[in-house]
Order: structure tokens, then C-alpha cells, then sequence
């Protein structure tokens, strides 16, 4: 009897065992696979926060914050991707939908997403002293873009080093933001290692020490909406060689920018990818054909803008974008 039982009992048994292998969810495809555990409001370091310039003593630590979006049930290390709102580096904030809504689009295609804040013109965060410069075009300043930077720079330091917690593959991180968040991210990705790190001491930044300096800020992959090259120049005008910062090392990049955007002109486009031309690495620029800046609503009907600007969301630009930053990550 016992041996007829087990015999009757193992084909159910495989064929459950069979469904469940073909039935698991598959990651890094356009199918949202997965459900989303978000954990919100996570210190991923510190800045220094002085509202009064002229006066050091007023400076203080910042907390700077962000937005976890996991994807349920995928056990095996997972890459991951950053994302910073848009604003000028003067305003906005990691509460804009469309950055939530492009974390959790991600998240639930198999990557570990951070939503961040990072540091404002108005926080006056410690910047090196920089000499006189014009840039032509649109210019963020040393004093908004500096602590921009850096602060994204910390934030993937911050994924590496949580990384054995997080599940995350350390080589396998993409950046992305749009506008000056995009700027931020294209700096990310092109500038050295060191930069919007080394050119402040811990004696003149203590808060460095929270921001794991142990850790690489390299990534593989920008993916980048209406940015702007004016922070790869902040650091090669503020290096006294003026060494350029493009070359085989940058990260690849896919680029969306409206051929009408009276904000950051498109040209600042076709400059970084007349760079990345002459060095080989992978640039893929998505002309907006008619739009203008913050075209957050491109592909959903006729209008490039959303009427509610980034309360909006549409993921046709996460739809084509997907398959590049997944290509250049080395997964698929």
C-alpha cells in the first residue's frame, strides 16, 4: 500500500514542482512582475546646512533622505537605480509623482529603486572656493550644483554599502532624474571617482565621514530626461588641468530632450553625445520632437507636458528607456 501511495503521490507532486518553476516571476522584463514593499524616508547620509553663508558657525548636519521600492520575492542580488527630482537645484522634491511612479515601474521589473532629496540652493550646503567662470547656456551654480552632486554621489555609495542587506548586485547601478536631477545624474555618471568629493576636507565637511567613503560612486547606466553637461564643467573648471571628464570610463546614456526647450536647450544634448561619439561609449538620444521642457507626459496623447507637470505620469519614456539601462547592465 505504501509503495502504490507514493507512486500515485509523486506525479501530482512533480507536477506542482514543474508549475511552480514555469509560473515563477521573471525579473528585468516590460512585464511588471512584482509587487512593491516601499520603506520611505531613509538617512543615507549627512550634509552640512548653513543659512547663513557669511557665518560657518551657523552650519549644521542635514539629514538627507530617501525612498526604498523593493520588489517582492526576488531572492537573488538585484540591481539597482537612483532617482533625483527636478527643481534648478532651488525646489522640488522626492514627493513628485513621477519620480515615485518611475521608482515603483522599475521596482516592480526586478530593480531595487531609491527616490531622493538631496541638498538646495537655499540649504547654502559647504562648497569649495571656486574661482570666477562663465559657462555659456544654461549654468548651474557651484553653490546649488556642488552639493547636488555630491549628495547623489553619497546616495550610491549609500546602495553599495547596503548592499548584502538590500540584495543589490554593486555592479549593476543606473542613475536617472530629470532636469537639474538629470544634470546631477549625467555628472554622476561622467565625472571622476573623487569628484564632488575630494575637493573638501573632512576638516572643512565632517558630515563626509556619513557617507561612506569607503565605497565607489561609479555606475553603469544614466538615463537622463532634459539634462544639462553644466555640471560635468563645474569640476573640469574647477581642476587646475582642466582635464576633461570625458572618456571610455563614463557610464553609457540614454537621453530624452524636447528640440523646444527654452530651459536647457537641447544642444547640451548633442554636445555630450558629440563626446560620447568620439570616445565610443553608448549614447542614445531620444529627440522630443515639439516639446518643450518637463515633457513628463510624452507619448500619452498629443501634449508633451503633463497638465499637472510632474503630479503627472505617463511610461512611455520608462518603456523605451527600460531596455537600455537593462542591456547595460548586464542583464539581459
Amino acid at each position: 500500500f505504501n509503495s502504490t501511495f507514493s507512486s500515485i503521490m509523486a506525479v501530482p507532486l512533480l507536477a506542482i514542482l514543474v508549475s511552480c518553476a514555469v509560473t515563477s516571476p521573471k525579473p528585468f522584463t516590460l512585464d511588471a512582475n512584482f509587487s512593491v514593499k516601499t520603506t520611505f524616508n531613509q538617512t543615507y547620509g549627512y550634509g552640512m546646512r548653513c543659512p547663513n553663508p557669511s557665518n560657518p558657525s551657523d552650519c549644521s548636519p542635514m539629514a538627507l533622505l530617501l525612498d526604498i521600492y523593493e520588489p517582492v520575492g526576488l531572492d537573488t542580488p538585484k540591481p539597482a537605480i537612483i532617482l533625483a527630482h527636478g527643481g534648478g537645484n532651488s525646489g522640488g522634491s522626492k514627493e513628485q509623482n513621477c519620480f515615485q511612479q518611475t521608482a515603483i515601474f522599475f521596482a516592480q521589473r526586478g530593480f531595487v529603486a531609491f527616490n531622493i532629496d538631496y541638498r538646495l540652493a537655499g540649504d547654502h550646503g559647504t562648497i569649495p572656493k571656486m574661482p570666477d567662470t562663465i559657462l555659456s547656456g544654461w549654468k548651474p551654480s557651484w553653490q546649488s550644483g556642488y552639493p547636488a552632486v555630491r549628495d547623489m554621489k553619497a546616495a550610491v555609495r549609500y546602495a553599495r554599502a547596503n548592499a548584502a542587506r538590500l540584495s543589490i548586485d554593486s555592479n549593476k547601478i543606473a542613475v536617472s532624474g530629470g532636469s537639474a536631477g538629470a544634470t546631477n545624474a549625467v555628472a554622476t555618471g561622467v565625472t571622476f571617482d573623487g569628484d564632488y568629493k575630494d575637493e573638501l576636507t573632512l576638516e572643512e565637511d565632517p558630515t563626509l565621514n556619513t557617507t561612506n567613503l569607503n565605497q565607489s560612486s561609479t555606475v553603469q547606466c544614466v538615463y537622463a530626461h532634459w539634462s544639462s553637461d553644466g555640471e560635468i564643467d563645474l569640476v573640469t573648471q574647477y581642476d587646475p588641468k582642466h582635464t576633461s571628464r570625458f572618456g571610455t570610463h563614463n557610464a553609457p546614456i540614454i537621453e530624452f530632450h524636447g528640440n523646444m526647450d527654452p530651459t536647457i536647450n537641447i544642444s547640451h544634448a548633442y554636445r555630450v553625445q558629440q563626446e560620447y561619439q568620439s570616445t565610443g561609449v553608448p549614447y542614445e538620444l531620444h529627440v522630443l520632437d515639439g516639446c518643450g521642457h518637463g515633457a513628463w507626459c510624452y507619448g500619452c496623447g498629443e501634449q508633451c507636458a503633463c497638465p499637472n507637470g510632474t503630479a503627472g505620469y505617463c511610461n512611455v519614456m520608462d518603456t523605451i528607456a527600460f531596455p537600455f539601462v537593462t542591456k547595460h547592465l548586464g542583464l539581459v
